[in-house]
């Protein structure tokens, strides 16, 4: 019996802290569709980062269970053993067992790794039911840790129709036809895999129909590489375009490296205009750094872009990373200017990070990377980036997606880069102003960065005020859920 909240009692509870609330666990759903056809007493929640560690264990104890098994992942470690002293505290019999990324590649380095009774490593699909049935009967494990067998991905049952209806209305849908990349870039956990494993297409294939037809709207396929595989994601687009036309829209993520074979070019241009999303991992446009990392074809980057943007007419979200081993400044601003330069819909601006079990540790001592212990893991200096470097770049990164890639500020980003030879430095220039005045980058009132905003255009830059704030009018009532009363005062018309 399985059952996703309020079943009264259950021996099993599996419990995910996702990023957000629309945020839907899809390992979860791995784990409950393949526990076996003699399962225990299970019940499942999903929670957000705004549920306190305290009201989640409340509300996994209310089942009574013996056994709970938590996933950790990079942007949940530090709540899950919040959550697990919780469940200690209050239930010191009570049986913990781990998995996911974060404890997958060094468990051994997770905070929590002592408050577990067993950490299952790897893809645990297949030996999850037998461990917990295990676990259940009062075997103790010889070895806490555990490796699992990567499975055979024939065998395993697919998981979606564990998507309800309130998912499929309200949430994003998170399904994967893939496994692996075909590459083995050093700053990527999926570097590590050996190469890509396939789901059989055609069950797979229809499983996503049956999310359209009973009402998904966005499906997030997060096969780290689509266009690996060009005949299978040629079928499967094909398959799925006759619900574009009932608003269904997909989320993929392509590699610039790879070749677009002609059938995958007519199916991605088979489908409207902006209906298809993809994230196209960019990382940088600097040959030599790219070759240091691994990641091949840096030439092929900006035909690709065109390609998707212009022909396809999909909407592209493309990725830098700021901080590879051996990259300075002006590499990091030749990127992000030739990016940019291309239009993408968003350009999503991220800090090298030192994710466990990638083998960024092989440039250590080469390019002095140093990183933050605790997660996210984060670049804090390189042997060509100071530490007062990074931090800069960390708040162009956080004051990007704030104006840049949210859409709150087309209009008035327009005018903080026009007439820039580099977009790069002219952001860069808004951003040290910014931070100067404010004092950080996060929890920033609309109004009050729509003020800053004018006096930096206005004062600093010695924009006609008028333009500035016509700009800044049209960004801040965009939604149409601000009324005009609400203009901060810069705004409003003068007297």
């Amino acid at each position: 019996m399985i059952e996703s909240v309020h079943h009264p009692s259950a021996d099993l509870v599996l419990a995910a802290y996702n990023g957000r609330y629309t945020h839907t666990s899809l390992g979860v759903r791995w784990l409950l569709a393949n526990l076996g056809d003699d399962p225990p007493a299970t019940a499942w929640h999903e929670f957000d980062l705004r549920v306190p560690a305290a009201d989640a264990a409340h509300q996994i104890l209310a089942h009574r269970p013996r056994l709970v098994a938590l996933g950790v992942y990079i942007w949940n470690a530090q709540r899950i053993t919040q959550l697990m002293r919780q469940l200690r505290t209050q239930r010191p019999e009570l049986l913990i067992l781990l998995g996911g990324p974060e404890v997958s590649a060094a468990p051994d380095t997770f905070s929590g790794i002592d408050l577990a009774d067993l950490v299952l490593t790897g893809e645990a699909e297949a030996i999850f039911g037998e461990w917990c049935r295990l676990l259940l009967a009062g075997h103790q494990p010889v070895h806490k840790v555990v490796a699992a067998p990567a499975p055979d991905l024939a065998k395993l049952k697919l998981p979606y129709y564990l998507y309800s209806e309130h998912d499929l209305q309200t949430r994003h849908i998170y399904v994967e036809t893939t496994r692996g990349c075909p590459h083995r870039c050093d700053f990527c956990v999926s570097g590590c895999a050996d190469g890509i494993r396939t789901f059989p297409l055609d069950p797979t294939i229809q499983a996503l129909k049956d999310l359209a037809r009973r009402g998904a709207r966005t499906l997030r396929l997060v096969d780290r590489t689509f266009n690996a595989r060009p005949g299978r994601g040629a079928r499967l687009l094909h398959a799925l375009r006759p619900w574009a036309a009932h608003g269904l829209r997909l989320h993929l993520e392509f590699t610039p490296q790879i070749r677009y074979r002609e059938d995958l070019q007519a199916a991605l241009c088979a489908w409207p205009p902006g209906v298809l999303h993809i994230e196209l991992g960019v990382q940088t446009f600097n040959p030599a750094v790219a070759r240091r990392v691994r990641r091949p074809g840096v030439e092929q980057e900006e035909a690709a872009l065109d390609f998707l943007l212009h022909t396809a007419r999909a909407e592209v979200h493309a990725d830098l990373i700021a901080g590879l081993p051996g990259e300075d400044w002006a590499s990091i601003a030749e990127s992000f200017d030739r990016l940019i330069a291309h239009q993408p819909h968003e350009l999503q601006f991220g800090i090298l990070k030192n994710l466990p079990g990638t083998a960024l540790e092989r440039h250590r001592s080469e390019w002095g990377l140093t990183f933050d212990p605790h997660p996210p893991y984060s670049l804090q200096s390189s042997r060509t980036l100071s530490p007062g470097a990074v931090t800069r770049l960390k708040r162009f990164a956080a004051y990007w997606d704030r104006l840049g890639n949210r859409r709150t500020f087309p209009k008035t980003l327009s005018i903080i880069l026009r007439g820039h030879r580099s977009p790069f430095a002219a952001f860069m220039h808004c951003c040290d102003w910014l931070f100067a005045g404010f004092g950080r980058t996060h929890h920033l009132d609309l109004a009050d960065l729509c003020t800053a905003l004018y006096a930096y255009l206005t004062v600093e830059l010695r924009h006609p005020p008028a333009q500035v704030r016509a700009a800044l009018v049209t960004d801040f009532l965009a939604d149409g859920r601000r009324p005009q009363r609400a203009l901060p005062p810069c705004l409003r018309p003068p007297a």
